[in-house]
């Protein structure tokens, strides 16, 4: 089986031969797939991840998110954990934290995600999935300690894992803290 590290930089260098556009077009795709979902109408309350560069753009689903009139939540890096704050409009405010990747622009204790308002679904990034739900962050765990946290709180969730076409691969290295995915979804044609 390939390592983690190998998969990781095979997926950066495929990603990096697509053109931009293409980042938007799989999103708009797996947009229209995800509205479609069950899994979708289920909850009214959505925990999105913040695309940046080399990723299926969520930009689209979040503005899905918003027409449905959902509770939306995004991350903001905190050390070496995440914290969710509500978010109330595509235009934020935002401001780029950790890495450079977009966050709310709040700290209000109001805005901070609360065990109140799951049950919640999750919109999990990540470097390459299989079809059976097996998912490769992006190797600093945040994810994975953030599910793990709130299994300990045994607060109700389902995950959504969604990625590029590019990114479903037969199989990924996997660690006892890895969690499957319940969903995936895709861009493209398959």
């Amino acid at each position: 089986m390939i390592t983690k590290i190998a998969l990781r930089k095979e997926m950066k260098q495929r990603l990096a031969s697509f053109p931009s556009e293409r980042f938007h077009e799989e999103g708009l795709q797996a947009a229209s797939r995800i509205r479609s979902l069950p899994l979708w109408s289920q909850y009214e309350t959505i925990l999105f991840y913040l695309s940046m560069d080399l990723e299926i753009d969520t930009e689209p689903l979040l503005e899905t998110a918003f027409l449905d009139k959902k509770r939306i939540f995004a991350p903001k890096v905190a050390g070496e954990d995440l914290h969710f704050f509500r978010i109330y409009g595509l235009s934020g405010p935002w401001h780029y934290g950790a890495f450079a990747i977009r966050e709310p622009q709040t700290d209000k204790p109001e805005d901070l995600l609360k065990p109140q308002d799951f049950p919640a679904l999750i919109i999990v990034p990540g470097v390459a999935f299989t079809k059976e739900g097996d998912r490769m962050g992006h190797g600093r765990g945040y994810y994975d300690r953030f599910l793990e946290s709130l299994d300990k709180q045994h607060l109700s969730y389902s995950t959504l894992g969604i990625c590029m076409e590019a990114q479903i691969v037969p199989e990924v290295p996997t660690e006892r803290w890895d969690k499957k995915m319940d969903a995936f979804c895709f861009g493209g044609n398959i």
